[in-house]
């Protein structure tokens, strides 16, 4: 194969790629399809090899996609991802795989309950995609696909296991439960969005007036609204460790052509010490908005971090990106 055959076969895989994961969005976020956690899975799967393979062509020719001993017969996703991230313990490949073994369930037997389990595995694998396809090929998601639409609408509910095997017998049962438990077994994967991840939608009253959504109580009405309190789970509310931040802040700026600087010196990247710099001057560990402590009594504090706190440095940034660490450093001081 010549050099320009090369280039047109990555180009053919990366368009072939592209569509198949648009696919996988379009029919998970579709309302009336019950088949869409395992269409998810098989054109997620898809879409991962055929963007792997032309990256694996691009770098080191059209041959290189075939195994040696069968020349007609190309790598498998397995095959490619062990090629590609040679990492093991990468929780990118970690989740590549577990998305995997749901294409290979899913063509035996998977009940919708299913969706709960797997959800956060499915949202990492396509903010991956999202990632890997800029990183390795070029490929810009949003140029295809509206960014907000990225985000997987989730039917979220209780699983109830006993309402489940009188439904579907024990064996689906404790297939759930092992499932449930082995997906999120290791604490190096405690966190990870590159593993798992979730969106939670959050309306909660206030009288800021430059809130989101605004509206008014008419005790007059015809139609009730009840205000409810409910107990919020830390790990929906707040889903960053620092290192998380770190990275999800780098990736916005990397994506939004954002250069950040210090001392007139342009910085490589966002580091743990400028997001400490945040959090000392704006004070967010005793602001509920931004953080958690979810340490136990006795101790050391050990916070997470909310959505909010990632937009916000954000947008902060990109009103200064030359001189917004240079005077969060100089408050700092003063303080």
């Amino acid at each position: 194969m010549t050099e320009k055959d090369d280039e047109l076969t990555a180009k053919r895989l990366c368009d072939k790629s592209k569509e198949a994961f648009l696919l996988a969005v379009e029919l998970y976020n579709r309302p009336t399809i019950k088949y869409r956690v395992e269409g998810c899975a098989f054109f997620l799967c898809n879409a991962w090899e055929l963007l792997l393979k032309a990256y694996l062509v691009t770098r080191y020719g059209g041959r290189s996609i075939y195994y040696e001993n069968k020349p007609d017969r190309t790598l498998s996703l397995d095959e490619c991802i062990s090629r590609v991230f040679t990492n093991k313990t990468d929780p990118l490949r970690q989740n590549l795989e577990r998305v995997i073994d749901l294409r290979n369930t899913s063509t035996h037997f998977v009940v919708e309950e299913f969706e709960g389990i797997y959800a956060p595995l499915l949202q990492a694998c396509v903010e991956n995609y999202d990632d890997k396809a800029r990183a390795l090929m070029g490929i810009e998601i949003s140029d295809l696909i509206p960014e907000n639409y990225l985000v997987l609408s989730v039917r979220r509910g209780t699983v109830d296991m006993e309402e489940c095997r009188a439904r579907y017998g024990s064996e689906v049962v404790n297939k759930m439960i092992s499932l449930r438990s082995g997906i999120l077994s290791s604490e190096d994967l405690e966190n990870n969005r590159r593993y798992a991840c979730s969106y939670v939608t959050e309306l909660r009253m206030t009288k800021h007036k430059d809130a989101d959504l605004t509206l008014r109580i008419d005790k007059g009405s015809d139609e009730p609204v009840a205000l409810i309190k409910q107990l919020v789970n830390p790990e929906d509310k707040y889903p960053y460790r620092t290192k998380a931040v770190v990275d999800v802040v780098n990736k916005r700026l990397l994506k939004e052509g954002i250069k950040l600087s210090a001392n007139g010196v342009e910085k490589a990247r966002f580091t743990s010490s400028d997001f400490q710099l945040f959090i000392q001057v704006y004070d967010w560990k005793h602001d509920e908005r931004y953080s958690i402590n979810t340490s136990m009594e006795g101790e050391q504090a050990r916070y997470a971090y909310s959505q909010q706190a990632i937009d916000d440095i954000v947008a902060i940034i990109r009103q200064e990106p030359d001189l917004v660490i240079d005077r969060l450093k100089a408050e700092v001081k003063k303080r």
